[in-house]
């Protein structure tokens, strides 16, 4: 069910501090795309950066491990699962990693010296779950944090075992469907299987719900839909963690809950944040595609909570509008004037884009006065071999449909593209509405060797740019 909505003075929140927020990111490039800020249990404001847009679902990354983790308190909860239960009582055919128990899992000290998902994610012919325990464990469980996706993994795997249903569907009954929301969008393995640790895609206001959910402490409309001593669990200080370059990543770790300098989250890759901080009873959800996605927290405390009154208090009705964020845009490509000249020799090319993992290996385009039409190609396109249109706008976002691939985080996916030139080169920027990512093409009209292409992607990871590793890495 949708969060009923107050102005944010109401709630005792300064609109100025909201403003100076939304302005903080935009200038440090942080590349926020939706936010939804919540108090006493009522929405004060929420906005999206175009092209970004409320209703579209944003790739969680690893904010999907904190369903995960509802998912096993509740499978506890039912008699399922055992919190000190040893995972080879889960899993007999396989391996035994002598010690390792379900809350090593949850905790990230399953004993090995480093994430397995990768593994996992190169041989994907192969079963996960036994490829995590045909790896050894070099520490004792429960003395070493590594962080690790194939671990909630391996707990989704679990889950299924015992309920005999998909992670999906455990969690439609129990969660998702009491929330009001539609089945959401999880991707799965060969083998059928969720990933458990990424892959799923909310909206930003269902982040917030979610947020405002373990705000509650599992309660929803007087209903317990987790039970409250689970929450408090995940939510706790569970493991010392080691420095992940940031302050923010050090302070403890729950049941695939952070703590944080103010209060806990759900973390996701590039800023996907359901932040939670009981003692202000507020809650800030966040979608993005940052580069720093800690950036992002830490000017929440400097400049959003400084506006936000302590120890207020709702006294009778609150009432009056949200305050809705408006205008904001994803950074604009900085484009000049169209080149006649070179438009004209570009005008039909075709280029190849060899060892993109996406399905897509050819691109031609043509020139209209107020947008460049791009011809894809390649065994990915139309599910057959052929070809595909995408519309890029010389002035504003066209939305389309990206024709591929593949990759099950691309498949269908909605992209926004513009199209100009700049310092001599015609860029086309493709934006994957509902992930973090903008995929930049450069066609030089003008190379040693002729007409060439360059591609890049944002934000940029410091991780081999081929989108298949930005699109599975578990963080």
């Amino acid at each position: 069910m949708a969060m009923e909505h107050s102005s944010p003075a109401s709630l005792g929140i300064d609109e100025a501090a909201i403003t100076a927020f939304a302005d903080a990111v935009d200038k440090k490039g942080l590349g926020v795309h939706g936010l939804v800020i919540a108090r006493h249990g009522r929405v004060a404001t929420e906005g999206w950066w175009h092209p970004y847009q409320p209703d579209e679902p944003h790739m969680m990354f690893s904010v999907s491990k904190a369903f995960t983790s509802m998912a096993v308190g509740l499978a506890i909860s039912e008699g399922l699962l055992a919190l000190d239960e040893p995972t080879h009582a889960i899993f007999p055919e396989f391996r035994e990693i002598p010690g390792q128990t379900v809350r090593h899992l949850l905790t990230m000290t399953t004993g090995h010296d480093s994430d397995l998902w990768d593994v996992l994610q190169s041989l994907p012919e192969r079963d996960g779950v036994e490829l995590f325990f045909e790896s050894p464990a070099e520490y004792p469980p429960g003395t070493h944090f590594v962080y690790s996706t194939a671990s909630t993994y391996v707990l989704a795997a679990a889950v299924v075992r015992r309920s005999g249903q998909s992670l999906t569907e455990f969690l439609d009954e129990r969660l998702f469907g009491p929330l009001g929301w539609p089945t959401p969008h999880w991707e799965r393995d060969r083998r059928g299987l969720e990933h458990g640790g990424t892959g799923l895609k909310l909206t930003t206001r269902q982040l917030a719900q979610f947020g405002q959910l373990l705000l509650q402490r599992g309660e929803w409309e007087g209903r317990q839909l987790v039970p409250a001593e689970w929450i408090d669990q995940a939510s706790a200080h569970q493991v010392r963690n080691p420095w992940f370059g940031s302050h923010e990543s050090e302070i403890g770790y729950g049941f695939q809950l952070w703590r944080s300098s103010h209060g806990f989250r759900a973390d996701g890759m590039c800023g996907q944040f359901a932040v939670v901080i009981p003692e202000l009873d507020l809650v800030v959800a966040t979608t993005s595609g940052s580069p720093d996605a800690n950036r992002i927290l830490e000017l929440i405390w400097r400049e959003l909570l400084p506006g936000v009154e302590a120890g207020h208090e709702v006294l009778g009705d609150v009432d009056g509008e949200l305050f809705a964020l408006s205008g904001r845009r994803v950074p604009e490509p900085r484009l000049e004037a169209a080149d006649a000249a070179a438009e004209d020799s570009l005008d039909g090319t075709r280029f190849g884009l060899p060892g993109t993992p996406i399905g897509v290996d050819g691109l031609a385009v043509t020139f209209a006065d107020d947008a460049v039409t791009l011809e894809l190609s390649g065994p990915g396109v139309s599910q057959g071999g052929g070809s595909a249109q995408l519309i890029a706008g010389r002035t504003e976002w066209v939305y389309g449909t990206f024709p591929s691939s593949p990759l099950e985080s691309l498949r269908d996916v909605p992209v926004a593209a513009r199209a100009g030139w700049l310092n001599g080169a015609l860029e086309l920027h493709l934006q994957f509405v509902g992930t973090p990512f903008r995929w930049l093409w450069r066609l030089i009209p003008d190379g040693p060797e002729g007409p060439q292409l360059t591609t890049r992607f944002h934000p940029d990871l410091g991780l081999p740019s081929h989108l298949d590793t930005l699109l599975t890495v578990g963080q």
